[in-house]
């Protein structure tokens, strides 16, 4: 009989992140592309551009 992985649930992994981790993985529902994506990242003034 196979073993199965018991799982936790991600209400209690949300629970153990800290605010910089849930900000980090965070996505935002867009039905014009089809689903959940990260959020574009937006500039910061005073920041330089990379490149």
């Amino acid at each position: 009989m196979p073993k199965f992985r018991r799982t936790g649930s991600m209400a209690d992994l949300a629970a153990t992140m800290t605010p910089e981790e849930k900000t980090k993985h965070e996505t935002t529902y867009q039905a014009s592309r089809g689903g959940w994506h990260k959020p574009a990242e937006k500039p910061v003034p005073g920041t330089p551009k990379k490149g």
